[in-house]
């Protein structure tokens, strides 16, 4: 079935709903072409005419020139889904594949000529990564890893290691609320009873001033905050760790910040510039930075790193010495490298640094290779993270307001906004380039939220719905209580497409629109268009979308939408 056309503002000419824009100016190649409303966009009324244009786009070119040259493959439909993996550059490919094509490269655990090339390779490309963040490679090493995930489960695995080995047999873990799932399951490795859960950042601020005193004493500890919500796009304070550090009663406590989200559209040196207030640990995923390639990384702050090379398992090329016969015994590379100090100030691995001991068997190499490519082109085509993140957060801004914006005629808000303060839209320091939502009927009750992600996707629109792998995040934001979460499992609601979107009138999930380096006004004002001409002109202002309905529907829960 053909993907119907997408209605887009003409540029430089105001809202896609306002009088000046011909409600036939279509994008799409489909030749069955319909509006996703069911009257042209120009009859629209808005509370949000008056919103004044943007300033100029940061960018040495308008962002607009960017997208046409370099992201072609974009112009399928409208992406709002960059908090789950940005889009590639066409140089960014083009430079990779000519790299593949014109170079030979080996094993970097050889000795060849080949090999050579591909470990010296590696060796710049780790400290070009390095400075990219803004962390110094003389205080910081990185460890190349799959995703961030990896690189969280990396450090939990090696303070459960450590642990064991003392007389309590476990370490104490703290977590904030906003916590993505996959810092959440560090837990399960601190031990029973050893965990807890800071349900705000008050809390945190009073465990930090000694107010909380029986959390991460005087023993082994970690505490694992993201340094923005993939939920919401809230960003949290970065100067916990430094604080942390600080902190007498928590010396043996360390940190680890889940910088994935937060990468994405901001620079990170105010993470990294000051290495006795940057955290102990930091966890990036470079395909939400670049696109391509699908590579993460640990940064380790080289005074913390002794921690990690106390892990029990090593893989190939980890070790200086292993016996297989004759006893059971080895030497980690990291260890030797903690202990010794033999850290390169470029961070190269040919110089004995913390990440041999770290990086099990052969790294990815070619996506190391196209890692270099992908800072270089990155650089060239936005300038630098500061630029982005002026573009991304006037952006947000702009999105919060069209959204908040929408209304029905009798006055009920189409959407309500997930956020603290609305204020933090347009403030880098507090707020990231993404709008979580949920969308009301004319009635008051809640469209569920994969009915809108199903209209979108038919709209070619690409968002995400759900609870976004953030438990604890997502039951705050929606107001549940403890007992509602556990009577939502009971009713069936699980995490995953096919769980339930409403139970008791409440949703158990958001619609979340996420921008990047390369989204365009027009994207934000046609989706505002778009919920404006599905819900409050269309057909599903009063429910009309419900493809089923069951006593289970009508009485506990509403199912979700297939978006498959």
């Amino acid at each position: 079935m053909s993907r119907p056309a997408l209605l887009i503002g003409l540029p430089g000419r105001g809202l896609p709903w306002s009088p000046a824009v011909s409600a036939q100016y279509m994008c799409g190649s489909s030749s069955k072409r319909r509006p996703w409303g069911r009257r042209p966009l120009a009859t629209m009324n808005s509370t949000y005419d008056g919103i004044q244009s943007l300033p100029p786009c940061p960018y040495s070119r308008p962002v607009e020139v960017i997208r046409e040259e370099e992201y072609p493959h974009m112009n399928q439909g409208i992406y709002l889904d960059h908090s789950g993996t940005t889009i590639y550059s066409r140089s960014l490919v083009d430079r990779f594949a000519h790299k593949m094509a014109t170079g030979l490269y080996g094993n970097p655990h050889s000795a060849n000529q080949p090999a050579k090339v591909s470990g010296d390779m590696v060796d710049s490309i780790r400290a070009k990564t390095l400075h990219f963040l803004g962390a110094d490679p003389a205080d910081f090493d990185l460890v190349f890893v799959s995703n961030a995930t990896a690189a969280i489960k990396l450090v939990a695995d090696s303070f459960r290691d450590l642990a064991e080995q003392a007389r309590s047999g476990r370490f104490w873990y703290g977590y904030h609320r906003d916590c993505h799932t996959s810092l959440v399951g560090v837990r399960e490795l601190a031990g029973q009873g050893s965990h807890k859960c800071f349900e705000s950042d008050a809390e945190v601020e009073a465990w930090l001033e000694g107010r909380h005193r029986t959390e991460g004493s005087t023993g082994l500890g970690l505490f694992g905050y993201p340094g923005q919500s993939n939920l919401t796009g809230r960003r949290l304070p970065l100067q916990w760790a430094g604080r942390l550090r600080g902190e007498k009663r928590l010396r043996n406590t360390y940190t680890l910040l889940d910088a994935a989200a937060l990468a994405m559209t901001s620079p990170m040196k105010r993470a990294f510039e000051d290495p006795e207030m940057a955290p102990d640990f930091a966890c990036v995923s470079f395909y939400k930075v670049f696109g391509f390639p699908d590579l993460g990384g640990l940064v380790v702050r080289k005074d913390s790193g002794h921690i990690l090379a106390l892990r029990r398992y090593f893989g190939g090329g980890t070790v200086s010495m292993v016996s297989a016969i004759g006893g059971a015994w080895h030497v980690s590379k990291g260890l030797e490298a903690a202990t010794s100090g033999a850290q390169s100030e470029e961070g190269g691995g040919h110089a004995g640094g913390l990440h041999e001991g770290l990086e099990d068997g052969t790294l990815p190499f070619h996506s190391i290779l196209a890692l270099g490519e992908a800072i270089d082109v990155h650089r060239e085509l936005y300038g630098s993270m500061e630029n982005i993140s002026l573009h991304t957060t006037r952006l947000a801004r702009r999105l919060y307001e069209g959204i908040s914006s929408l209304r029905y005629a009798n006055g009920q808000p189409l959407c309500k906004v997930y956020c603290e303060d609305p204020e933090e839209f347009g403030d880098a320091t507090r707020q990231g380039a993404t709008v979580a939502f949920n969308v009301f009927r004319e009635d008051g009750s809640y469209v569920p939220y994969s009915a809108v992600e199903q209209e979108a996707n038919e709209s070619g629109i690409y968002v995400r719905s759900g609870g976004i792998c953030n438990p604890g995040g997502i039951f705050e934001s929606l107001g549940y209580e403890p007992w509602q979460l556990k009577r939502a499992r009971s009713a069936g609601h699980h995490c995953g497409s096919d769980g339930l979107s409403i139970i008791n009138e409440l949703p158990t999930g958001v619609v979340r629109v996420s921008l990047g380096a390369m989204s365009t006004t027009q994207e934000v004002d046609t989706f505002v268009s778009f919920l404006h001409s599905a819900f409050v002109e269309g057909r599903l202002r009063h429910g009309a979308s419900r493809t089923r309905e069951s006593a289970m529907e009508r009485g506990i829960a509403e199912p979700a939408y297939s978006t498959g």
